[in-house]
């Protein structure tokens, strides 16, 4: 279990907002994300987006601002999700080149970009889910580089973007430990967690309570987060309408679940006063968790639920 520490680092401040917490949807176009606040009936505070992972020149120059049809205009905070290094092609990264500081002076390029687009205020998820296995900068076999290599991007970033907002963003229940990678509170401005209604599911609001306070669950990343004075996030969530065998496990899926979607409100509410941002994670995709209440209405309980609450 984590130990508590004293704070040494200001909290950051919480996304704006209108309504009681920073909520969003994470989307790959403008028009996505203005359906989903159309869809609930309140605007985006936040949208969660992805860079291209191909390139150092896609990663630091992104597509996501070039016009008005994708996120240029819109107006509240970006979320950004980055890779720590290019995932594939002739500039595939590694952790050790990024723990020596040989990709800082692209981070420094990011950080500038950000302030040219207006977008200092920006959060970014480096290196997001780092406790699975499924992405190139996973911390699985060098914990140590990990560490090291993420200290070095926030800080590259923070010195050409000042008032940028790094997301420590763990995968919820591993499969690896993730709180002892905890980088440090001078390089983490926001504690975050991807959750999503498997391994296990919550059939009943008892199993939900389990689940949450489980080893690196929400709610002990809630707890963690006041313990280091941060705000936490959760940049991904949903109902899982079938089995995501992205992980390489054994599907566990809570399906079409009011239930899950009723106790996530209650937790946003309830630690909505550290709450940095939520945004549902709205996907049809194949292979992929199927958690979509929207363009198509995969989930239509969960949906009438979301709809009702948000």
């Amino acid at each position: 279990e984590p130990q508590a520490v004293a704070p040494t680092v200001p909290r950051a401040e919480r996304a704006p907002t209108t309504g009681p917490w920073p909520t969003g949807v994470a989307a790959h176009t403008l028009a996505e994300a203005n359906a989903w606040a159309e869809f609930r009936g309140r605007p985006n505070d936040v949208v969660v987006v992805y860079t291209q992972r191909s390139s150092w020149d896609a990663i630091v120059n992104p597509w996501i601002a070039r016009s008005r049809s994708t996120f240029s205009d819109f107006p509240g905070v970006l979320v950004i999700s980055q890779p720590l290094f290019p995932e594939s092609g002739p500039e595939k990264g590694n952790l050790a080149d990024c723990a020596a500081g040989k990709y800082d002076r692209y981070w420094r390029e990011f950080g500038r970009w950000l302030v040219s687009k207006g977008r200092g205020d920006s959060f970014v998820r480096l290196g997001w889910e780092f406790n699975g296995g499924w992405f190139a900068w996973n911390a699985l076999s060098q914990p140590d580089l990990w560490v090291q290599c993420f200290r070095n991007a926030s800080s590259a970033i923070k010195s050409t973007s000042p008032e940028v907002r790094i997301d420590w963003n763990i995968n919820a229940h591993g499969p690896a430990p993730a709180f002892p990678l905890y980088p440090g509170d001078e390089y983490v401005d926001v504690i975050g967690i991807d959750t999503y209604d498997q391994y296990p599911p919550s059939l009943t609001y008892e199993d939900f309570d389990r689940q949450c306070q489980a080893a690196e669950g929400l709610c002990q990343v809630i707890d963690f987060a006041r313990r280091h004075n941060k705000l936490f996030s959760v940049p991904e969530w949903g109902v899982v309408g079938r089995t995501d065998t992205k992980a390489g496990r054994v599907g566990q899926a809570g399906g079409d679940n009011p239930i899950y979607m009723e106790k996530m409100y209650q937790v946003f509410q309830r630690n909505a006063d550290i709450l940095a941002y939520e945004a549902y994670f709205n996907s049809s995709e194949p292979g992929n968790v199927h958690s979509s209440l929207l363009n198509p209405v995969e989930n239509p309980r969960a949906a009438a639920v979301y709809q009702r609450l948000w």
